[in-house]
């Protein structure tokens, strides 16, 4: 009887485990096994259907190039600089909210509000606020600036740094602040009365507590602004030029701008291969964290 419950139990959770596996093989392992299947293929949308094998050529053709080297140049040299700027402003917001003051709930709102705007929805706002013509940002900083083409080669890399940091800073504020509300006040107090001022506390007690959540922030955060998309291809489309190509859009562009397919899944796995170790190592420490 007891073996029988047993079975019967584990039949129930397969059973409710059926559609998402479902899901998966059908919507995620299958193209993803075609689409490596393609990248050993000259798979154009001309000969989709009876593409030609032509073994690893896609993949020396690709480290051949100096346009791909360019775009995971440009998309490594963002992700660094996006990700130190949004962790340093991020704890630097949650410290100062660390703390009780009237109108913080407010304020608080208020500063996570650019969070549930959509990337490609506020590179779209950017476009618009800087653009060279009709742009109000960008009329109000050619004082500054001495011009108002903001998107050209001379600034459109900082207006994406700022229209991205806007976007996904309140995210690192968020898991920052949360971290810091579990920190002890005794510690705190005890600091105090030993002498330490605010930057001794904050780098000597608070950091010390809250170094897991802080690594794992900034790694997925190094890992999203690498492979960042919509924000710059609504923004920038990838130019002037191929100026900010991102890695992203180098695919897109591959595949849905010059149809070569074997080329643009072959970029893919490329990519999927050297971003595995960091992937895998958020993983783990994020599951470290909840044990």
């Amino acid at each position: 009887m007891r073996r029988q419950r047993i079975k019967y139990k584990r039949i129930i959770g397969w059973l409710l485990l059926a559609p998402i596996i479902i899901w998966l093989v059908c919507f995620a392992l299958a193209p993803m096994l075609y689409g490596f299947r393609l990248s050993f293929y000259n798979a154009r949308i001309t000969n989709i259907n009876n593409p030609e094998f032509i073994g690893l050529n896609n993949y020396i053709k690709l480290f051949q190039s100096s346009d791909f080297r360019a775009s995971l140049l440009w998309s490594l040299r963002f992700a660094l600089i996006a990700t130190t700027i949004q962790m340093v402003v991020g704890v630097l917001v949650a410290q100062l909210f660390n703390r009780h003051f009237p109108g913080k709930s407010v304020a608080i709102t208020l500063f996570l509000l650019p969070m549930v705007i959509s990337p490609f929805l506020m590179g779209t706002m950017f476009r618009l606020l800087f653009n060279e013509f009709v742009g109000p940002i960008a009329y109000l900083l050619s004082g500054i600036t001495g011009t108002t083409a903001l998107l050209g080669v001379s600034f459109v890399n900082s207006t994406i740094l700022g229209a991205d940091s806007i976007n996904r800073t309140p995210f690192v504020f968020i898991n920052v602040y949360s971290a810091m509300q579990g920190v002890s006040q005794e510690l705190i107090e005890a600091a105090k009365v030993d002498g330490a001022n605010a930057v001794q506390r904050l780098w000597h007690v608070t950091f010390p507590m809250i170094s897991s959540i802080l690594w794992v922030t900034f790694l997925e955060k190094l890992l999203a602004s690498f492979l960042v998309f919509e924000l710059v291809f609504a923004l920038s489309a990838g130019g002037p030029g191929s100026f900010t190509q991102s890695v992203s859009i180098f695919i897109y562009r591959r595949a849905f701008q010059r149809s070569d397919y074997g080329m643009a899944n072959a970029a893919s796995f490329t990519l999927a291969i050297l971003l595995l170790v960091p992937s895998l190592y958020l993983v783990k420490r994020m599951l470290k964290g909840v044990k």
